[in-house]
């Protein structure tokens, strides 16, 4: 969607679990099936405006699956808000899913999250509830899977279109589009990829929760010089946003704000926030040590 002068865009993130499955572990195995139901059930709810509403992210917190999501403008914005609090949302997603997953009984719960806001008990309150939504402008664009899942949607749509003759099942390209469509067993994968820290190898992969606890507990008030190395490369972490997150957590403590800082890293750089990037940062800010103890339980 193009960007126009004073135009009203702000984001949320909406929370779903289920007591019967895990919707993070579901999403793992059937990413392609699940993001498309939830971008269809979401979209149902854009009206006429199919820009209007845009997943850029979908985050997994177990029991939780987190879709953050992006409005266009404030009227479809409140028009998404009223549909949540009549619980027409919570109900076509739910029955979306029950199908998709192939489980009649399911039931599917939801919050919407600004922050450590919860919009669900403020619903009455209109405007409250777009004020929070406006100020928590996203700080990235859509997300480098996502794109590529819907790549893969196109693909199969066209493949449905123009089917070959010898092509009587769907293929799943991977990676990059233009390296063309190889059926799923003859996909070559790149190796892992791997850094090297005080004459050892490890392997780099993306950050995950249990990394956050561990720098949380480990790194104290260096939290904040942390921060300003990651941020050199990351658009959401750029000013003001570690000095917020100071004065927001302030009360919760150094872990809290420490845990917060990597939060706002990850969602900002998905995949490209791993954990060679992070021992950098440390190794930059001559905290050797803490970059040791953190990788003490990584494989070599």
């Amino acid at each position: 969607m193009a960007s126009i002068p004073n135009e009203w865009i702000g984001s949320v993130y909406l929370f779903m679990h289920s007591d019967s499955t895990s919707l993070g572990l579901k999403y793992e195995t059937e990413k392609l099936l699940i993001y498309k139901t939830l971008r269809d059930a979401l979209s149902a709810f854009s009206r006429n405006s199919p820009d209007s509403l845009e997943i850029l992210k979908v985050l997994k917190s177990d029991p939780h699956l987190i879709l953050h999501l992006k409005f266009h403008g404030e009227d479809n914005c409140l028009r998404f808000l009223q549909d949540y609090r009549n619980r027409k949302v919570h109900q076509y997603i739910q029955e979306q899913l029950s199908r998709c997953l192939d489980m009649e009984s399911l039931q599917v719960f939801l919050e919407l999250k600004v922050d450590n806001e919860k919009l669900d008990v403020i619903l009455d309150e209109e405007e409250k509830c777009l004020n929070h939504i406006f100020l928590f402008k996203p700080t990235y664009v859509k997300d480098e899977d996502l794109v590529q899942l819907e790549r893969n949607f196109t693909n199969l749509s066209l493949e449905s279109k123009y089917p070959t003759q010898n092509n009587t099942s769907p293929t799943f390209p991977l990676g990059d589009s233009t390296q063309g469509s190889l059926p799923l067993p003859l996909q070559s994968f790149p190796e892992p990829s791997t850094f090297h820290f005080q004459e050892q190898i490890y392997a780099d992969k993306p950050l995950t929760s249990e990394h956050q606890q561990r720098f949380a507990t480990l790194v104290g008030k260096s939290w904040k010089k942390v921060g300003r190395s990651l941020k050199k490369n990351c658009r959401a972490l750029e000013d003001p946003v570690i000095d917020n997150l100071a004065f927001e957590f302030d009360k919760d403590g150094l872990y809290e704000q420490a845990y917060q800082l990597l939060r706002r890293f990850i969602d900002g750089e998905g995949k490209k926030a791993t954990l060679k990037r992070l021992v950098d940062a440390l190794v930059e800010c001559e905290l050797n040590v803490i970059a040791e103890k953190l990788l003490a339980v990584e494989e070599k």
